[in-house]
């Protein structure tokens, strides 16, 4: 008899907040285009406008178990022209846990500075300067705080887990991105400070560097007797933290102001000696209405956490006005 997938989801969570080193590891978006400064900071400002965008992640919604991410951005860019100048951002990433009530937010800001190197190739360098916090409210009561004979509960406790219940950390993150007309490929590597993160006080644990290599190729098939947009992109996304890596690659097909794609979800690594390879199909869909984009995507598991009911994504983003004439080029089809 298979034991009870949610408790020991539970277990291993419980486990690895009350254990003296505890590892985390960062959110991963589906819908990486649609919040492009997540996925590398050399994005701000790329709409060569000002745009603002939202996505919440909820995973695993059939276990009850709730592990919901959000992510928040505003930013723009300034400079004399479309060409050359600099973009600034802020932006907001929040992790919560429903069993323990952990919680994980990081207010970041982005800068990068928009370069074009040749009649076709343009090339933005960026740097990110962050807070984290992180803190947990276990929702069960510790053994000493049961009074039994006094029949009350006590506020206190001596339990060492209870050194800290919180603890906040100077992050710092940086990027590079590529790109032309049609192809584009960047990096970024996050937590350059391997800040600590461990909630004892001996602060040994450090939070791994997280990378991500990315890129992409779109063709335009627009042409003169169909007299519609119609572009076919191919993206890829490789990332790792520690131990633990994704290689995220797909297709979307965008016909005027609406796009269709699906994505496979490869583990490269095997770490435990039973990981799967192919964990997860992400479909993905976009509605762009004015200046609005509305962003959907699921993800449909073929792992042993299929029965988890899988994966969705909400995204809203807006984009104003560039002040300038022309956007310039958008390889990725990026909001």
């Amino acid at each position: 008899m298979k034991p009870n997938i949610v408790k020991v989801f539970s277990l291993l969570f419980l486990v690895a907040c009350i254990c003296f080193k505890s590892y985390s590891q960062d959110p991963v978006f589906t819908q990486f285009y649609n919040i492009p400064d997540y996925l590398n900071p050399s994005f701000t400002g790329f709409s060569k406008g000002t745009k603002v965008g939202i996505i919440n992640r909820t995973q695993w919604f059939g276990l009850n178990y709730g592990l919901n991410s959000q992510f928040f951005f505003i930013d723009n860019y300034f400079g004399d022209d479309a060409e050359t100048g600099v973009g600034l951002g802020l932006n907001i990433m929040n992790h919560h846990e429903s069993v323990t009530r952990y919680n994980f937010t990081q207010v970041n800001l982005n800068y990068a500075h928009h370069l074009k190197l040749s009649n076709e190739w343009y090339f933005n360098p960026s740097l990110t300067v962050g807070l984290g916090v992180k803190d947990y409210t276990f929702d069960y009561l510790l053994e000493d705080q049961i009074l039994i004979f006094q029949g009350i509960i006590n506020a206190n406790s001596n339990d060492p887990i209870l050194l800290n219940d919180s603890l906040s950390f100077f992050d710092m993150s940086a990027g590079l991105l590529f790109y032309t007309e049609n192809i584009w490929f960047g990096a970024s590597l996050k937590h350059l400070t391997n800040p600590k993160i461990s909630f004892t006080g001996d602060g040994t644990i450090k939070l791994d560097h997280f990378l991500s290599i990315h890129g992409g190729y779109k063709w335009d098939l627009s042409n003169r007797s169909l007299r519609e947009d119609l572009d076919l992109n191919i993206d890829l996304n490789y990332m790792r933290q520690g131990n633990y890596d994704r290689f995220d690659v797909g297709t979307r097909v965008k016909y005027n102001d609406f796009s269709l794609g699906v994505f496979g979800v490869v583990a490269p690594t095997d770490v435990t000696g039973r990981s799967h390879k192919l964990t997860s199909f992400n479909i993905v869909g976009n509605i762009d209405f004015d200046r609005f984009r509305f962003g959907y995507s699921y993800d449909l598991n073929v792992s042993e956490l299929r029965n988890t009911k899988g994966v969705f994504e909400i995204s809203i983003s807006y984009k104003f006005d560039s002040f300038f004439g022309n956007n310039g080029p958008n390889p990725c089809e990026c909001m």
